[in-house]
């Protein structure tokens, strides 16, 4: 796996300096009513994974931005109202190949910092974020982990119950999570502790609490398998198997999400396939599977949702594109240059629309997240062939 292709490239005029440029949205394919504004905003080389914070504290969401192919992440500090400029001193070293981003307080300070899982090397990176927007490696970062054969995702919570931020990465290569404690000044104490997980994917690790204790659980997916695991943490550093996990998730699972499908105000799982690796390609589609609140996944009716003229799909987010209040799943198809989106309808159904954006993306980040405060969630994607990010701001 560790998937990295080559796609058509599509030209894109980058801006000068930090400057962004509003443009009509590139196109609907079939827009079934959705409005976007497009901004185009360059960042560093091929870049990928996306995490949204408020970095320096004004209340406003910032964009950090992973670019693989010259190891740092660009930090955009947003003013709330659609606009965003470089953060003094971005884009950050972070090491050889960043491939995801958590964003959590490492060190006490009250602080955002950056943990970065560094692909196709041992190394996770911390970095420490001074309130302002700036950030500079904690004392020992890069950490060389034992995961086998090297961290894709990271997940960062109170796992132990110390009070203490603790990390969760993969190592899909033995079937299992590897949980690091940290020392509370933002250094990872190693070697960490493993445990069994349905884990054979470069998908990486998603946290949240499923069965509603108070305790973070981890979500990971075996594409070998054909299926979905749930591992629920007893909030002191241990884990186990949820009842009846793991379930199917579909013809060769890869990519995927946590968030609330059905507004029951419990986590849910969002997967999409390995397109290359499938064994029925007519099985193209989302596999949803409904959290019920005490550690339990059932898949939605429906599931999975056609995803037929969607080439490469490679990102998946949830969020509330229309601020209805209906949750949204949204999927980055990277080899015809595609959004789709599943538009909630409030009543377990979806209403698919898909949006055209011929900027040539690569492998691309996505995230949705409400940039402007109008209670409509935005989305943003990596141009990875172009050095840029595209933010499509719902009108």
């Amino acid at each position: 796996m560790d998937a990295h292709k080559s796609q058509k490239i599509a030209a894109v005029a980058l801006l000068a300096g930090a400057m962004m440029a509003c443009l009509a949205a590139s196109g609907p394919a079939d827009s079934n009513s959705l409005n976007f504004e497009s901004t185009v905003i360059p960042v560093g080389k091929e870049p990928g994974a996306i995490a949204v914070a408020d970095v320096n504290h004004d209340g406003k969401p910032d964009i950090i931005v992973a670019n693989v192919d010259d190891g740092t992440v660009s930090v955009l500090l947003g003013d709330g109202k659609g606009h965003f400029r470089p953060a003094p001193g971005s884009p950050f070293p972070c090491n050889a190949n960043p491939n995801d981003i958590a964003v959590a307080d490492m060190n006490g300070d009250g602080n955002p910092d950056l943990v970065i899982a560094n692909h196709q090397t041992p190394y996770i990176t911390v970095l420490l974020g001074d309130g302002k927007g700036g950030f500079k490696p904690s004392a020992h970062s890069p950490f060389a982990t034992k995961s086998y054969p090297h961290p894709h995702g990271v997940a960062v919570g109170d796992f132990t119950g110390d009070g203490k931020p603790a990390v969760v990465t993969d190592s899909w290569g033995n079937n299992q999570i590897l949980l690091i404690p940290t020392d509370g000044k933002g250094n990872l104490i190693l070697p960490g502790e493993f445990f069994p997980a349905d884990l054979h994917t470069d998908s990486g690790v998603r946290a949240a609490d499923f069965n509603r204790d108070g305790h973070l659980d981890i979500v990971t997916v075996n594409q070998s398998a054909g299926v979905v695991g749930l591992l629920l943490g007893d909030g002191k550093g241990g884990f186990r198997k949820a009842p009846g996990s793991p379930l199917p998730a579909g013809d060769t699972p890869w990519m995927f999400t946590v968030g609330d499908v059905n507004g029951d105000g419990n986590p849910d799982v969002a997967v999409i396939p390995y397109e290359r690796d499938m064994h029925d390609r007519r099985n193209l589609g989302v596999t949803v599977l409904l959290g019920d609140g005490k550690g339990g996944l059932t898949t939605m009716r429906g599931s999975p949702f056609s995803l037929a003229g969607c080439k490469g799909p490679d990102g998946v987010a949830v969020g509330d594109i229309r601020g209805n209040g209906s949750r949204d799943i949204v999927v980055a198809c990277v080899q015809n240059d595609r959004l789709f989106f599943f538009m909630g309808t409030g009543n377990g159904t979806f209403q698919v629309s898909r949006w055209s954006v011929p900027t040539g993306w690569g492998w691309p980040g996505l995230a949705l997240a409400d940039l402007t405060g109008n209670g409509k969630d935005d989305v943003i994607v990596s141009n990875n062939n172009q050095g840029t990010i595209t933010i499509l701001f719902s009108k």
